[in-house]
């Protein structure tokens, strides 16, 4: 737990304290404002039917460079457009079976919480405590820790693995090695040392923001109310930035393992006679 605390918050004082963050936060930035023009934006002309085809391509696109250049940083590289763009796209085409896997399991789930629905909710005169209906409850929380914990993890170290791995290799080894690097990463994701920095991840990307923006706070007067309603919006929105940041640094660290260095002898070296 030592060694994983170390790790975690060597990312933190990275992520705050390294001038490369200001590209990451211009990155998250643009992605924040092309999600607000995606959602804003209203079909009625012609001009904004485009906009809204293009921004459905292009914040998906945003969203996966910005993890690729997480990812980058991690690793302490050079941004560099063209690395980026291709990992970009390798983790694109990993993250699609996970979107479907998770599809599939949302939709079994519905279908299992419509089989155990809770009992309607009786209003009397003397309110009492109704009963916990356990079907309920267990639905929650299972659809909590896949959506909120397993599926998370498990794609953000296919990403981890994805963005290091030469594709060409990969499929050259066949079946066997492609799931034997896919068993390795989600061994990896589910250790004891990568739920624990995710933990501690979600307190700043989740916990704070949750905070931030549901807190009840009753300032008066409608100008204070709306510069105090600005502030918790900006500092959500920077506790998920440094919060996710400093979580897939932490899990990439936490997973590099160093690979022995082939040392080759110098080239001016003659061989000696037998």
């Amino acid at each position: 737990m030592t060694t994983t605390l170390r790790i975690w918050f060597g990312a933190l004082r990275n992520t705050l304290m390294s001038a490369r963050t200001i590209v990451l936060a211009a990155l998250y930035t643009l992605l924040l404002v092309s999600f607000y023009w995606f959602i804003s934006t209203r079909e009625a002309t012609v001009g904004q039917v485009f906009v809204t085809y293009a921004l459905l391509i292009l914040v998906p696109a945003e969203f996966f460079v910005f993890q690729a250049a997480t990812l980058d940083f991690a690793r302490l590289r050079k941004f560099s457009p063209k690395p980026i763009i291709i990992s970009a796209f390798k983790l694109f085409l990993v993250t699609i079976p996970v979107v479907l896997i998770g599809a599939l399991v949302w939709w079994l789930m519905n279908k299992l919480q419509a089989r155990f629905p809770a009992p309607p909710v009786v209003f009397a005169q003397q309110p009492k405590p109704q009963p916990i209906h356990w079907a309920t409850m267990l639905i929650t929380t299972l659809r909590f820790v896949l959506f909120g914990i397993v599926f998370p993890l498990a794609t953000i170290h296919l990403w981890i693995e994805a963005s290091v791995c030469d594709v060409r290799a990969s499929f050259a080894g066949g079946a066997k090695k492609i799931v034997g690097t896919i068993g390795g990463a989600l061994a990896r994701a589910f250790s004891s040392e990568a739920v624990f920095i995710y933990g501690l991840g979600l307190i700043l990307f989740v916990l704070g923001p949750y905070l931030f923006l549901f807190v009840p706070i009753h300032p008066k007067g409608t100008k204070t109310d709306f510069a105090v309603f600005i502030l918790r919006l900006l500092l959500a929105f920077i506790f998920i930035f440094v919060g996710w940041v400093v979580t897939v640094i932490a899990l990439v660290r936490a997973s590099t393992t160093t690979e022995p260095v082939e040392v080759k002898a110098p080239a001016n070296v003659a061989e000696s006679p037998a």
